[in-house]
């Protein structure tokens, strides 16, 4: 019986995982439809707020109080800001200058990022197993094949790719944190920290896009592939996925969850072909190849032979 719940479990972490990057996979094409007709912050805060609007219908259907104010509010607070505010906004400016598929592919150096830095900043050595650092090195390998044929673009290419890279570290930081700093320390419930991320989030970005950015008119805001946009990125894209994602860094860790944005390449590379009809090249198969190879590795696990389904009670 112990056993028959185990693999249950497992195989329902496996499912929202990949439910997950099939998720964030589409944000990519519908961010490009915002940045197209809108300013990128003024768009990064409308994804914050439709999310946060659901979020918030959503807590006070099933009676769920998450609008309440502690003296530890302020982590949770500081917390959100690495991880949706700075993310959002530098990946909503940074695919003005670079394509979607480009974008997710940068996306993906995430789990890089949360090993590296769990380890300097944490001192969190429990992540680095041979089987993790191969994986790492693979995933990180398939990015790079896939990533140099494209650096030779021009200045607004790289201020793009270092936005977006900005990105994957703000998105490191902000996992490493909530799994330390918020889960640890049973700072906020798990819906409390999530909705309270998403108003410090919507504060930042607004202020940041009032001082930037001149804010369209309402003629230019509502248009139906901007609302199905908005409401996917908001609704779907960003308060569905980050209830997969905090419970499953609260389940598997900060570098195991992150490791989906591996993942989502591939998907975003797919979404493509089907939706803008790209086929992939060599290098870019190549680098799928390798980095569809480290998540394996990344997410293999002792305690079972089958890799992807095995829950880990460890900090990973």
């Amino acid at each position: 019986m112990l056993n028959t719940k185990h693999y249950k479990r497992a195989y329902f972490h496996t499912v929202i995982f990949i439910l997950l990057a099939l998720i964030w996979s589409g944000s990519f094409i519908n961010i490009k439809i915002a940045v197209d007709l809108l300013p990128p912050v003024f768009s990064a805060m409308m994804r914050v707020l439709v999310s946060a609007l659901f979020l918030a219908m959503f807590y006070i259907i099933i009676r769920k109080n998450v609008f309440t104010f502690s003296r530890q509010t302020y982590w949770v607070w500081l917390t959100g800001l690495f991880t949706q505010a700075l993310p959002f906004g530098l990946l909503f400016y940074g695919e003005k200058f670079i394509a979607p598929a480009l974008a997710s592919i940068i996306n993906s150096t995430v789990a890089l990022w949360a090993l590296l830095l769990g380890v300097l900043i944490y001192r969190d050595v429990t992540s680095i197993t041979p089987l993790k650092m191969i994986g790492l090195i693979l995933g990180f390998t398939g990015i790079v094949i896939i990533f140099l044929p494209l650096i030779h673009h021009g200045e607004n290419s790289a201020i793009g790719i270092l936005a977006v890279m900005g990105m994957a570290i703000s998105y490191a930081i902000g996992s490493l944190m909530n799994q330390h700093l918020i889960f640890k320390k049973n700072l906020a419930t798990f819906e409390t920290n999530l909705f309270q991320q998403h108003i410090s989030s919507l504060l930042f970005l607004g202020a940041t896009s009032l001082a930037l950015e001149t804010w369209p008119s309402w003629n230019e805001f509502f248009r139906t592939d901007l609302l199905l946009a908005f409401f996917y990125l908001g609704a779907i894209s960003t308060s569905l996925a980050w209830m997969i994602y905090f419970y499953l860094i609260r389940e598997w860790g900060a570098v195991r969850t992150s490791s989906v944005m591996y993942i989502v390449p591939l998907l975003a590379m797919l979404w493509d072909f089907l939706f803008l009809h790209s086929i992939p090249s060599a290098n870019q198969f190549v680098g799928a190849a390798a980095i569809l190879l480290g998540v394996i590795l990344i997410q293999w696990s002792r305690k079972s032979a089958l890799p992807l389904l095995a829950p880990s009670s460890e900090t990973t």
